[in-house]
């Protein structure tokens, strides 16, 4: 005979279940917000200890000893072209760099900027991914600045607020023709319009995970500035702040031979049959009689 309140105790147990099943999945959901927002923090909080919550202050003996580390600052910049006003009062990039998408030869050239005490060599290839057509002249034109130039780093340029899936690709652009080596000489460059804007970077981050994707390939490193680039202050404290990036990388630039070992690589996977054009005589006369041999017996 079965026990009738053993029936409600099961009955009541499986109402029950529902109700644990959706509280389980809303703390799931809770616990996964809650590991992103650390996440966001940390990486919020390892850039303010790494450069101070203001500006960098002249007292680093780092920044004090500068001028006895290296004299000049070459920089490339990258990234969205949208995200920057270019003119005359921008200080870091000037005027927009010529267009070479339908030059039949071209090179990239440097222009010399003085920004406070820095004297900064300045590449600017931004927005070059947007309308790159893998030209053969723009891929010598990049090879040449590889080659002719130590860079410090690599300023990749974001709208604050307006991450768009260009922004994305650009980033792997760079990674694809520079290396994964690139990534620890890139510092992202987030631009506003109105300085409120800034107080938003923190919610833009737990907000969108591919934003804090980028900002972990790029190891948290990033600056904030407004999209004309004509502050002063804002523009020094950049330059500071490729400083410490030049120092944490042990003095490191990104070098020719390091882009050169990416262009051998990239030509050898596109190019497997290069390999078997350099085999030994002897192992490809061995394969041709193998497969001779093959071919006899197939005929009998």
């Amino acid at each position: 005979m079965t026990d009738p309140n053993l029936s409600m105790d099961i009955s009541a147990e499986k109402d029950c279940l529902p109700v644990m099943e959706r509280q389980n999945s809303k703390d799931n959901v809770f616990l996964t917000q809650h590991k992103s927002n650390l996440k966001v923090d940390k990486l919020i909080q390892a850039e303010q200890h790494r450069y101070g919550e203001c500006n960098l202050h002249d007292s680093d003996p780092t920044l004090r000893s500068m001028d006895n580390v290296f004299p000049n600052l070459t920089i490339v910049s990258t990234g969205n072209s949208a995200a920057v006003h270019f003119g005359n009062e921008n200080l870091l990039l000037g005027e927009k760099h010529p267009n070479i998408e339908h030059a039949e030869t071209c090179r990239i050239v440097s222009i010399w900027k003085t920004i406070a005490e820095f004297n900064v060599s300045v590449i600017n290839i931004t927005g070059l991914h947007e309308a790159e057509l893998y030209l053969g002249s723009v891929n010598n034109a990049i090879g040449q600045l590889a080659n002719e130039n130590e860079i410090h780093a690599f300023i990749f340029i974001v709208r604050l607020g307006q991450l768009t899936d260009a922004d994305k690709m650009g980033l792997e652009w760079l990674q694809r023709v520079f290396g994964d080596k690139v990534l620890q000489f890139v510092m992202i460059l987030f631009t506003y319009e109105r300085e409120e804007e800034c107080n938003t970077l923190k919610d833009d981050l737990k907000n969108n995970p591919v934003l804090e994707q980028l900002m972990e390939k790029c190891g948290g490193r990033y600056h904030t500035c407004n999209k004309m680039m004509n502050s002063q202050s804002e523009m020094r404290d950049l330059m500071k702040k490729i400083v410490k990036l030049f120092n944490e990388n042990k003095q490191q630039h990104y070098t020719g031979a390091m882009f050169n070992t990416v262009l051998k690589e990239t030509e050898a996977q596109q190019n497997p049959e290069c390999e078997s054009d350099d085999e030994p005589t002897v192992n490809k006369e061995g394969k041709e009689a193998a497969t001779t041999s093959k071919t006899e017996i197939k005929q009998v």
